[in-house]
């Protein structure tokens, strides 16, 4: 995933190690597991405590910083908590020196760049992106503040974000353009913005287009030629075509996918994509051509735990993991050559994360 972030894509490469890292709103840590070979997982002791109501996790294209966003119930502003990682063992540590980083209201998704500078985070509850520089040492998260003085300084330590046409609920990000899907009204929309090397973001967006109607989940290929986009009301999901400047054209009508999809996962070959479809507890599979049109996996959908709410694989793409929300347990499929997939000996694993709802894996 060296051309996108974590939450755009499936894995990120470079550990020595296979792990799987859990994070879900009713337990304060990130949950570490081990991936075996043949898929199984093993709970490690390498826990590490988080805010009060972890929902999202990311990791930097690099390999050596972990962040995951804390919603704060969906009250008052989110924050972002920081850890530095190991790349051979997958554990994770405080980043220092230890900082709060404040966002907006109800943050619930995040991205990295491809270079590893900035963190992006979607906050559904005010309406907003907040931006933030990482530290290239310790990893500590410092506030790009997004609207000009008087409305913010530098020196205040009130969160800035820049504000949005409606509630963000996903982020992809490439080069410097930074994609952001909302709703409101029954319309939705991925809006294109642009950001400059001190990551301040372009005011308004250089470009927004039509998506459906709640655009839910987003993912984009390896190459960064295609966005696509799952619509939990609609049940389908869209395909669009990214030109250089971010622009998006439609390709095709859209495809059907299960009862609500909410997190959608393209694989590191480029060649298929999978679905968490939270309403009819399954998940969906399709194979991608070359002009990024979907064609549904004839072996899929297959079923998951209860309320499944996020698929990610290993960087190889030999494996699927699934955070089960409501069963409270992560399934781990085996992926084939032809897209399919096959639970492996003991899934679901037990998550001891409660209610799971986003995964990170490396290896």
């Amino acid at each position: 995933m060296m051309a996108l972030v974590l939450a755009a894509l499936c894995g990120c490469g470079g550990s020595a190690q296979k792990v799987l890292y859990a994070v879900g709103p009713s337990s304060p840590n990130v949950t570490i597991f081990t991936v075996s070979s043949s898929g199984q997982l093993t709970l490690t002791s390498d826990s590490v405590g988080t805010g009060s109501a972890p929902v999202a996790i990311a990791l930097d294209p690099l390999l050596r910083f972990a962040y995951v966003v804390d919603s704060a119930g969906g009250i008052g502003p989110g924050s972002v908590s920081q850890y530095t990682l190991n790349a051979g063992s997958g554990a994770l540590a405080a980043a220092t020196p230890s900082t709060t980083a404040f966002t907006g209201v109800n943050p619930t998704t995040i991205a990295v760049d491809s270079t590893g500078t900035f963190v992006f985070v979607a906050n559904k509850g005010s309406n907003s992106i907040s931006v933030f520089t990482i530290d290239q040492t310790g990893g500590t998260l410092t506030e790009v503040k997004q609207l000009p003085a008087p409305t913010c300084t530098t020196s205040q330590t009130a969160p800035c974000p820049l504000p949005t046409a409606a509630a963000p609920s996903r982020l992809a990000t490439t080069g410097k353009m930074l994609f952001v899907a909302m709703a409101s009204a029954g319309a939705g929309s991925v809006s294109t913005y642009t950001f400059d090397s001190t990551g301040t973001l372009s005011s308004p967006p250089t470009s927004t287009t039509a998506a459906g109607v709640n655009p839910s989940a987003m993912a984009m290929d390896s190459s960064g030629k295609f966005l696509f986009v799952a619509d939990s009301i609609t049940n389908q999901v869209a395909v669009f075509s990214i030109g250089s400047s971010g622009q998006l054209s439609a390709v095709g009508a859209p495809v059907a996918a299960g009862t609500r999809p909410v997190s959608v996962c393209v694989h590191p070959g480029g060649k298929f994509l999978y679905t968490a479809n939270q309403g009819s507890n399954d998940v969906s599979g399709f194979s991608i051509d070359s002009s990024g049109a979907l064609t549904k996996l004839s072996d899929t959908p297959v079923a998951p735990g209860t309320s499944p709410s996020y698929v990610t694989t290993d960087t190889s793409g030999s494996f699927l993991f699934v955070a089960n929300k409501d069963s409270n347990n992560i399934s781990v499929f085996s992926i084939d050559s032809s897209g399919a997939l096959k639970a492996v000996s003991g899934s679901p694993f037990a998550s001891v994360v409660i209610n799971p709802v986003a995964l990170a894996s490396i290896n």
